[in-house]
């Protein structure tokens, strides 16, 4: 196994157990447990959480060592203002394109998302929610939103997380992506621009509210 493979794998692994609630916003993370559990050297492991703090995972804190980032409502709200934004500017991208062949690729997106979604895995749950939204930005075929994906995708999983323990509602989730993606099948931009909202705004709404609620003494 290379180094490059050897990295990936502690990310992976810091990854999962985000997304199973094994480790939360603001655990610290111990370098020398996941040497000893992955079977890594330091500097592989150092290398991993390192590029896991420049992609927005975990945050440094002077004489505290890497924690996972917390989730705040102010930004909370502010990551899904910008993601509507983005997410329309990928669509709109997919349907001028004349050829259908962004818009073809994209059906292949959400069958597989389809197909996924019908897991009762959390882990594959999750995975299917974040492939179904990096493959609409790869449909677009926009250097900048690929170059820009990890960060998002960062933050994506810190909140959907969070939003999977706390209502663990895939029937819900299935229904609004479906809603999202009839509308781009429209090609109304009213229509996708609401979808988006309900999407990705209301849902960081609710999201929020019950963090504020979990907070209160």
């Amino acid at each position: 196994m290379s180094n490059t493979e050897r990295r990936q794998r502690v990310i992976d692994e810091i990854k999962r157990r985000i997304v199973l609630g094994e480790i939360l916003p603001g655990q610290r993370i111990i370098e020398a447990e996941l040497t000893s559990s992955l079977d890594v050297s330091r500097p592989t492991a150092r290398e991993a959480l390192n590029q896991m703090a420049r992609d927005g995972f975990l945050n440094q804190e002077a004489y505290r060592g890497l924690r996972v980032a917390d989730i705040r409502v102010d930004s909370l709200l502010e990551i899904a203002r910008v993601r509507v934004a983005l997410d329309a500017e990928a669509i709109e991208e997919i349907l001028t394109d004349s050829s259908g062949r962004r818009m073809s690729k994209l059906e292949g997106v959400w069958r597989r998302f389809e197909a996924a979604s019908a897991e009762s895995d959390p882990l594959a749950l999750h995975e299917a929610h974040i492939s179904f939204h990096r493959g609409i930005w790869e449909a677009a075929d926009n250097y900048l939103l690929m170059r820009i994906w990890p960060v998002v995708e960062a933050q994506m999983t810190l909140i959907l997380a969070y939003d999977q323990f706390t209502r663990r509602d895939a029937g819900r989730a299935h229904a609004i992506h479906a809603a999202l993606m009839a509308a781009i099948r429209s090609g109304d931009q009213d229509r996708i621009r609401t979808a988006l909202d309900v999407h990705t705004m209301d849902s960081a709404q609710e999201l929020a509210f019950l963090i504020e609620g979990s907070s209160q003494p």
